[in-house]
C-alpha cells in the first residue's frame, strides 16, 4: 500500500513543520512532565557531582597536609566515595565540550544555518543516543521547491502507476475513500506541505530545506531528529530492518514506528536540553493554521501519518523509561517488533506474542471467467482500528480491533469492480465477537438502507444497490467479504470456505 512506498523511499521524513507540531500539541502535557523529570535529574547529578568534588578537594587538602608534616608511620588514605545511584555515561556531552570532529560535508545555501552549530547539534545527538558516529553524513540545503520536487521524483520513481490504481481501489472497497478522491494527490498534498527535512538511507544523505534567514528552532529540531535516524542507519541499518517479504505492510509500519518513534524521543530529550525555553514554547505553539492538507485528509491516511511519530515514540519511551535507558532501545532494533499490535500495546512486544500467519488461497481460479487477483497483505491492527474508526467511532474502533491476533486479505477483480476477501484471526472468540459487531455497523453505516440479509451471531449480510457483505464468526475466526453485488459476495465466501 501507499504507506509502504513513503517508508521505503523516505525512511526518516519528518513531519514537524506542521504535523509534528500536532504530535506536541496532543502531548504538551507528557512534554512538560518529561521535561520537570530531566531537570529533576540534572540537579540530582549535578548536586552528587558538587558533593564528590567537595570531597575531593577535601581529601588534597589533607594530603598536601600530611606531606608537608614529618613522616612517623605509612599513612593511607580512603578512596572518594561513589555515588552508586549516579548514572554513567562516557559519551554524554557536558555544557560546555565542543565536538573536535571536522565540519560535515555540506553542499547548497544553508541560509541562517551555521555549520558549526550543525556539528554541536550532531555532538550532542550522538551523546544522548550513545551512538558515535561512524561515518560523516553528508548535508544538502535545498530551497522548499526543490526538496518538494526531490520528494515527488523519488515517490514516483517507486510507486508505480499500477501499484497506485491497485492501492486505489482497495481503500474504495474498504470504504476509506470516496469515488472522486485521489489518494496519491492527497497523500502528496500532505507530505509536501509538511517536509523540512528528511534523511534517505540509499543515499546516506540528510536534506534540509535552506535559504531561510534564520535558523530556528523548528529547523535545529528537525535536524537533530533527521541526524538520529543517520545514526540509526549507521548501526542498525535501515533498510534490513524493513520485512524480508514485501506482502506484509503491518510489520513494516511497526518497523517505521521504532525508527521514528526513537528519533522522536532524542529529538524531546535533545530540545529539552539544549533550547531555550523561548524556543521550546516556540516548538509547543506550532504553526497553527497551516495543516490545511493534513487536516482535510481521510483519517484513515491522517493517523496512519502520524502513528510513528505518536505511538512509535510511546512505545519507545516505555522501553526507555522501564528497561534500562538506550541500551533496552538498542535492543529494540535487534529484535525489531513483528507488527503494529505490539507498538500498540508493548506488552505484546515483551511477552513475544507473535502474529499469527494467516494463509489465504488465490480464490480466482476457483471463481471462474474473468476474475483475477490484484493484490494480497495483511491489514493489521492499525489500519483494522482506522477503518473502524473512520466508518464508526474511536471508542467503538479501539474496543473492535485490540484483540487482532493476525489476518490476511485479498482484492479481487471482475470486469473493473472489485471484491475484497479478509481472513482474521483474533485473542479470543471475545475480540472476535467485537469485531464482528463493530464491522457490522461499519457497513451498516456505509450502505446507508442496505437490505440485512441476515444479521445474527454468526453471520452479518448486507445487500445495497452499490455493493454487498457477507460477515461470518466462528469461534475466534472471522471472514470479511465486501463484493459489488450479492452474487458475487456469495460466489467468494463459497471458493474461500465458509468458517
Amino acid at each position: 500500500m501507499w504507506r509502504y512506498v513513503v517508508i521505503l523511499v523516505l525512511t526518516g521524513l519528518l513531519v514537524i513543520s506542521a504535523g509534528g507540531n500536532v504530535l506536541l500539541l496532543r502531548q504538551t502535557q507528557q512534554l512538560q512532565t518529561d521535561s520537570d523529570r530531566l531537570r529533576q535529574r540534572a540537579v540530582a547529578a549535578e548536586s552528587a557531582q558538587g558533593k564528590l568534588q567537595a570531597q575531593i578537594d577535601q581529601l588534597n587538602k589533607t594530603q598536601q597536609a600530611a606531606a608537608s608534616q614529618p613522616t612517623s608511620a605509612p599513612q593511607t588514605a580512603a578512596a572518594p566515595p561513589t555515588n552508586p545511584t549516579q548514572p554513567t555515561n562516557p559519551t554524554q556531552p557536558t555544557a560546555n565540550a565542543q565536538p573536535t570532529a571536522p565540519l560535515p560535508s555540506i553542499t547548497g545555501n544553508t541560509g541562517g544555518a551555521d555549520p558549526s552549530v550543525l556539528r554541536q547539534i550532531e555532538y550532542e545527538v550522538a551523546g544522548l543516543r550513545g551512538l558515535q558516529p561512524r561515518s560523516d553524513v553528508p548535508l544538502k540545503f535545498l530551497s522548499q521547491d526543490a526538496l518538494q520536487r526531490y520528494f515527488v521524483n523519488n515517490f514516483n520513481q517507486d510507486y508505480l502507476p499500477i501499484e497506485r490504481e491497485t492501492d486505489q481501489k482497495l481503500l474504495q472497497t474498504l470504504g476509506l475513500l470516496n469515488q472522486g478522491d485521489n489518494v496519491v494527490q492527497t497523500l502528496l498534498d500532505v507530505l509536501q506541505e509538511q517536509v523540512i527535512g528528511m534523511y534517505n538511507a540509499d543515499e546516506k544523505t540528510l536534506y534540509l530545506v535552506g535559504e531561510q534567514s534564520q535558523f530556528g528552532a523548528n529547523e535545529k529540531s528537525t535536524f537533530a531528529h533527521e541526524y538520529a535516524l543517520a545514526l540509526q542507519d549507521q548501526y542498525f541499518g535501515l533498510r534490513t530492518l524493513m520485512p524480508k517479504h514485501p506482502d506484509n505492510d503491518d510489520r513494516g509500519l511497526a518497523v517505521d514506528a521504532l525508527s521514528e518513534g526513537d528519533a522522536e524521543l532524542i529529538q524531546r530529550l535533545w530540545g529539552q536540553q539544549s533550547l531555550t525555553p523561548d524556543e521550546l514554547n516556540q516548538l509547543n505553539q506550532g504553526n497553527q493554521g497551516q495543516n490545511s492538507s493534513l487536516d482535510s485528509a481521510p483519517l484513515y491516511m491522517r493517523e496512519q501519518l502520524l502513528f510513528p511519530y505518536t505511538d512509535g515514540f510511546n512505545f519507545v519511551r516505555q522501553a526507555y523509561q522501564n528497561g534500562g535507558g538506550y541500551t533496552a532501545v538498542d535492543d529494540l532494533f535487534l529484535h525489531p517488533p513483528d507488527s503494529t499490535a505490539q507498538i500498540l500495546h508493548p506488552d505484546k512486544y515483551k511477552n513475544h506474542v507473535q502474529p499469527v500467519d494467516v494463509t489465504l488461497p488465490d480464490v480466482s481460479p476457483t471463481l471462474g471467467s474473468g476474475w483475477r487477483t490484484i493484490n494480497s497483505n495483511v491489514l493489521g491492527e492499525l489500519d483494522t482500528r482506522l477503518m473502524l474508526q473512520q466508518l464508526t467511532d474511536q471508542t467503538r474502533a479501539v474496543r473492535g480491533s485490540s484483540g487482532w491476533a493476525g489476518d490476511r486479505w485479498e482484492l479481487l477483480e471482475k470486469d473493473g469492480r472489485q471484491a475484497l476477501v479478509i481472513k482474521s484471526v483474533w485473542d479470543s472468540d471475545t475480540s472476535a465477537r467485537a469485531f464482528f459487531d463493530t464491522f457490522g455497523l461499519a457497513m451498516q453505516n456505509r450502505f446507508a438502507g442496505a437490505r440485512q440479509e441476515e444479521m445474527s451471531a454468526t453471520r452479518q449480510a448486507l445487500t445495497a444497490t452499490s455493493g454487498a457483505t457477507d460477515v461470518r464468526r466462528d469461534g475466534s475466526n472471522v471472514l470479511t467479504v465486501i463484493s459489488f453485488d450479492r452474487a458475487s459476495a456469495d460466489a467468494v465466501v463459497r471458493a474461500v470456505g465458509a468458517p
